[in-house]
């Protein structure tokens, strides 16, 4: 059995369905699995922040063995994980194994948004504000 969803929630879509097609303006500029589709634009990377600025070129060293260097944010190293988010569990041993500490550990994996911004130029009306708005009624809690 078949069932088509409509939806702008992509959230929704990446968790109930097992094939996304995404329209823009009446025609189909994407389909495939939502795995598919994310791993199409970019791979998940890891960015860690060291717990010493001192440790920067340690960080980067032992991050450079998972992936190439990508945009961080100020202070921190990233790279784009070759072997996808499994790999993050060897990220953690490695940075261990040479005793290089840190602040902060961030696994960034594409999301839908990200496809659809990708595939039409644009961002979705309303993209983002579902999490602004958790995040304010979880302060008003």
């Amino acid at each position: 059995m078949t069932v088509f969803l409509t939806t702008q929630y992509l959230e929704e879509a990446d968790v109930l369905a097992e094939r996304v097609g995404i329209i823009d303006r009446g025609r189909i500029v994407a389909e495939d699995t939502p795995e598919a589709l994310k791993a199409e634009i970019r791979r998940p990377s890891v960015e860690a922040t060291p717990a010493e600025r001192s440790e920067r070129d340690a960080v980067a060293r032992v991050l450079g063995e998972f992936g190439e260097e990508i945009r961080a944010q100020p202070g921190a190293v990233a790279v784009s994980l070759s072997g996808g988010a499994a790999g993050l569990a060897d990220v953690v041993r490695a940075l261990d194994r040479e005793n290089v500490r840190v602040a902060n550990l961030r696994l960034d994996k594409p999301s839908l948004n990200d496809v659809f911004l990708a595939k039409t130029g644009r961002s979705l009306e309303g993209a983002g504000e579902d999490e602004e708005l958790a995040g304010a009624e979880e302060a008003q809690a």
